[in-house]
């Protein structure tokens, strides 16, 4: 293969940052500054799983982000009015996310923009090259999660299965 000049991590990492931008401008444009990208896509999550219970761990797994910072957001989402923490009846001790009015509202605004955007985006782009990037995204995403259990391995770290949920083991000896 061909030598490149490009690096495809910080052509994803350039792109990332101006998206993000982008984003950022269009809802302080509409009135949502208060609102970051972030909880934005946590909004967002929430609002499409709106008929589930969803925990902190939910979301540390879906965002691939870790305990403190989910706990740090959702603190912070919370103290804005666009999230509560509710006790589930079978375990006092389990606090769901749940999202408030304010919460849905940003998130249909949100989405809006999003949508907006996303057709900006497109623009010149047949859907024969989108397949091709979603494709090409897919394998990317494979790529780094085999590596991610490599890794994980290797510095004895595993994840484990316990019913929906994944929890990590840090056990040396552990064998996936």
């Amino acid at each position: 293969m061909k030598k490149r000049e490009e690096r495809i991590g910080f052509e994803i990492r350039r792109l990332d940052h101006m998206l993000a931008r982008n984003v950022q401008a269009r809802v302080k444009a509409a009135g949502l500054d208060e609102v970051t990208l972030m909880h934005g896509w946590i909004i967002r999550y929430l609002y499409e799983k709106r008929d589930e219970d969803i925990f902190q761990k939910d979301i540390e797994q879906h965002f691939s982000i870790g305990r403190s910072t989910v706990t740090n957001i959702i603190q912070l989402m919370e103290k804005k009015g666009f999230v509560l923490r509710e006790s589930v009846e079978h375990d006092a001790r389990l606090k769901k996310v749940v999202l408030t009015e304010k919460g849905v509202l940003s998130h249909e605004m949100i989405e809006n923009l999003i949508e907006n955007l996303d057709m900006s985006l497109v623009e010149g782009i047949t859907d024969e090259e989108l397949s091709v990037f979603y494709s090409v995204v897919k394998q990317l995403t494979e790529n780094l999660s085999r590596q991610d259990r490599s890794n994980a391995v290797n510095t004895g770290i595993e994840k484990t299965h316990t019913g929906n949920r994944e929890e990590e083991v840090n056990d040396p000896d552990y064998i996936a």
